[in-house]
């Protein structure tokens, strides 16, 4: 008589499928965690607009290129956490505005900070 895997396939198929219902199912992000990634990325992009807009004599220093470089870090955290309205798209808009100066990118993006709490930190 030949032996059978029955049980075992069903027990390893039962595991497989509770792990993908579980990957279904995750939780949302603790709301302080959200707060604190919208608040990094608020106050980067403040930083790179008073650096970009300001004349380095106000005493921001002449470092755009690193404040570029933390903004687009901080939108690809908002992104990857679906932190953004529907249809915002905040890491291309940061992108474009810090890349291109496109105005209307960055509007779109300053407009995001000030939807969710950090209007304050927006200068332009």
């Amino acid at each position: 008589m030949r032996k059978t895997n029955g049980p075992k396939v069903w027990a390893l198929a039962a595991v497989v499928l509770a792990g993908l219902l579980s990957a279904c199912g995750e939780q949302e992000p603790d709301p302080e965690r959200v707060a604190a990634w919208r608040e990094d990325y608020c106050s980067d992009l403040a930083a790179w607009q008073r650096i970009t807009h300001d004349p380095p004599e106000k005493g921001y220093g002449n470092e755009p290129a690193l404040t570029a470089a933390a903004v687009i870090s901080a939108a690809k955290v908002v992104d990857r956490e679906h932190l953004d309205h529907a249809g915002s798209h905040i890491l291309n808009d940061t992108a474009q505005a810090v890349s291109h100066s496109d105005r209307y990118a960055e509007g779109r993006v300053s407009a995001y900070c000030s939807a969710v709490g950090f209007e304050t930190l927006m200068k332009y």
